[in-house]
């Protein structure tokens, strides 16, 4: 049995006969009665009832024809429904991301995703929360991905689509008092300088609300907005840093830096979001590199 067959049962039960079926589908007559007794030997079955020059369909026949009609219809649906998903798996997908949350998850959520959908065309736009934040509003992007500490304020118009929970690591360079001995101390930290992210930052406001409320005081600090130059400036030994443990992971396993245990930093988390408008949604790109965000997420920080 085959589509061919199906096709030819299907037009000689429309037509009434195996000489109109055979002109429609132009073919001799002979070849279409070989092609039905060929389908009725496969199921070892009677299809028709032949008188004369015209034809009626068995108990098997009205039973057959009931589920090629549906299969024939599916397979000539195929052709349109493959454009519609060739379609949906092209264009333009177009990405805002925060320093920390974007630049450790989304190279690697990238790499999975071009698999799948080579024809979407990436546009990645960097900056801060309220920067990315007014590019989702305005439209220029379709979803961003950020940090918020807890608790956080959500805007009715948007969705926050959780991608996992990152915890904040107190890192310090090798050769430093405290990566010796894995703790650090609030009255110590008065001798020692802290890299401080400065801007509008989530994180930097976090870790300042944590230093203010159990008040450490560090001697001196360095600022900066760039997360990799402070990330090098604690390798280099300036100070330490009080980050995000994925900006982090790498220098800690090549042992350039050293986490540190402080009171109080146990539950220091922020949550990683995938937001975008609740009135237009997500594209099907942009939902497939939502799940591609969720499980790059988890993956890194298991």
């Amino acid at each position: 049995m085959n589509l061919h067959q199906l096709r030819i049962f299907c037009t000689i039960v429309e037509e009434g006969s195996f000489r109109q079926a055979a002109e429609k589908l132009f073919l001799s007559q002979p070849s279409v009665s070989q092609q039905v007794a060929a389908l009725e030997k496969s199921y070892d079955v009677r299809l028709f009832e032949r008188k004369g020059r015209s034809v009626s369909l068995t108990p098997e026949g009205r039973a057959l024809h009931v589920l090629a009609s549906d299969l024939l219809r599916q397979a000539d649906e195929i052709p349109a429904r493959f454009r519609d998903m060739r379609a949906l798996r092209s264009g333009r997908l177009e990405i805002g991301v925060s320093p920390f949350a974007g630049f450790y998850i989304l190279p690697k959520a990238l790499v999975g995703f071009r698999e799948n959908f080579p024809a979407v065309s990436i546009s990645v736009t960097s900056g801060n929360t309220t920067e990315i934040l007014r590019d989702l509003k305005r439209g220029n992007v379709e979803m961003v991905i950020l940090g918020k500490s807890f608790p956080f304020s959500r805007d009715p118009a948007l969705t926050y689509r959780s991608l996992g929970e990152d915890r904040l690591v107190l890192a310090a360079p090798q050769g430093h008092p405290w990566a010796s001995t894995g703790q650090a101390s609030f009255t110590d930290a008065e001798r020692r300088t802290l890299i401080r992210f400065a801007g509008d930052c989530p994180l930097a406001t976090y870790v300042d609300e944590f230093l203010l409320r159990n008040r450490i005081v560090f001697g001196e600090q360095v600022e900066t907005d760039e997360i990799e130059l402070a990330k090098n400036l604690a390798e280099a030994g300036v100070g330490v840093l009080i980050t995000s443990s994925l900006s982090v992971q790498g220098s800690i396993a090549s042992g350039r830096l050293a986490p540190v245990m402080l009171e109080g930093m146990d539950d220091m988390s922020w949550e990683i979001q995938c937001v975008y408008s609740s009135s237009k949604g997500l594209s099907y790109p942009g939902w497939e590199m939502a799940k591609r965000l969720e499980t790059t997420c988890r993956e890194l920080l298991h």
